[in-house]
């Protein structure tokens, strides 16, 4: 199916609706990347548009390694670089046309910032935004890989970042009345269970070097996971229940000023990923018009 011309499908599930209405004003300064965010939150509602692109995971991926990690990402090429291109559009318009979609979804998809800035700066682009727009247009093809692969995930993972897809997660949820702690990935909307009393990003243990942050009239709800030992932090969240993927982001996005109260106080986030995933899109090509109806060339 041919994807509509340079529009956006909006999300139509009312929550989500309701979600980023409440979102757009309490952050109104946010509007741009929201809008982003919008419209890729709509494409992954879709997901059936994404799901031949789900890839079996690398037999030899190494241990420790995320289900994506290794893997071939087949997608539709003329889809995929139609979906980037709008979304480009709106982020760099002027440098839209010459950016490889594809190559910046897998670029995206593996947070490679290094080709992510050579490709912005080979189409006279900025690099920031065209980092924030891969980003986003990787979004619908992880998320779909999440609701794909859930079933191949391990059982336990202790590591910090996401089994899935190697990225940090955007923040840890202390669910239902035993207050579990729930690793969150925004990106893929994975979640994994990783004890308490341990860093996300250098695995300290010690008490003594873990604490938190909180605003004193928020403290059970909302707080900030932070480490002496390698001054990173992790925003932290009390939730009746789980976070639906796409509330992750959204999330994150109305509790910046946690973020901005860590890193006033000398916290920070890890600049590289989790993990390098080294996976690889490649492009599933559209038959022939004679061979689509089961006629050969010759008209044999």
């Amino acid at each position: 199916m041919l994807w509509a011309h340079a529009r956006f499908r909006h999300a139509r599930n009312v929550e989500t609706q309701t979600r980023v209405a409440e979102v757009r004003r309490a952050r109104p300064e946010s509007e741009a990347w929201l809008g982003l965010l919008e419209a890729a939150l709509g494409e992954s509602e879709d997901g059936a548009r994404w799901e031949a692109a789900v890839p079996k995971p690398a037999a030899d991926r190494p241990v420790k390694a995320p289900l994506l990690s290794r893997a071939e990402i087949t997608v539709d090429g003329r889809a995929a670089r139609g979906w980037v291109r709008r979304l480009l559009r709106r982020a760099v318009p002027v440098a839209a046309r010459r950016l490889d979609g594809l190559a910046l979804l897998e670029a995206a998809v593996c947070q490679d910032d290094t080709r992510v800035d050579a490709l912005a700066r080979t189409a006279g682009a900025e690099p920031q935004p065209v980092r924030v727009a891969g980003q986003l247009a990787a979004l619908p093809l992880l998320q779909t890989c999440g609701r794909g692969l859930a079933p191949e995930l391990p059982a336990a993972w202790w590591e910090g970042y996401c089994p899935l897809c190697g990225a940090w997660p955007v923040l840890a949820e202390y669910t239902g009345l035993e207050r579990t702690r729930q690793l969150r990935c925004g990106r893929c909307g994975t979640g994994w269970a990783v004890p308490a009393l341990r860093c996300v990003f250098c695995s300290e243990t010690d008490h003594e070097n873990l604490g938190y942050l909180a605003p004193e009239e928020d403290e059970r709800m909302r707080r900030v996971e932070v480490c002496q030992t390698c001054k990173g932090y992790l925003k932290g969240l009390t939730t009746v229940r789980p976070l639906a993927p796409w509330g992750i982001l959204l999330d994150d996005l109305m509790t910046v000023p946690l973020d901005v109260a860590a890193l006033e106080r000398g916290f920070h986030r890890p600049e590289r990923p989790g993990y390098a995933l080294e996976a690889r899109i490649a492009e599933r090509r559209r038959p022939l018009l004679g061979f689509a109806f089961g006629v050969r060339k010759g008209g044999a």
